[in-house]
């Protein structure tokens, strides 16, 4: 196992099938349907190359943290960093999801957020 590979958001397999997948006039749902599909695919990886967990404690609880999805804006920096879009491009794209966020009550993952509830 490569140093960093435990904390690795993006393997280089997973870049690559961005650069294939991805498409400028994809709608929100397609890219967060691409996000869940990076996730699984990360996960696969990950398995297939026996990469354990990197061991983070939070903080508050204790707890062992895990690595969360995928989330649509870390999708949007990784397809700057492959050259897929450019910095401008970003810009206007992180401004369109958070809109879209925004109006649809989602949270980072495209999932809708949940209210608490008072106890």
């Amino acid at each position: 196992m490569a140093s960093g590979d435990a904390a690795r958001v993006w393997f280089p397999e997973m870049l690559d099938d961005l650069k294939e997948k991805w498409g400028k006039s994809m709608d929100w749902a397609s890219v967060i349907s691409l996000c869940n599909e990076m996730t699984e695919a990360r996960e696969m990886i990950r398995k297939e190359k026996g990469i354990k967990p990197a061991k983070f404690k939070c903080k508050n609880c204790a707890g062992n943290m895990v690595l969360p999805p995928v989330s649509v804006r870390s999708l949007l920096f990784a397809l700057m960093k492959v050259g897929k879009i450019k910095k401008e491009t970003f810009d206007k794209l992180d401004k369109n999801w958070k809109s879209y966020q925004r109006k649809n009550k989602l949270d980072g993952y495209g999932n809708k957020k949940i209210k608490s509830q008072e106890i």
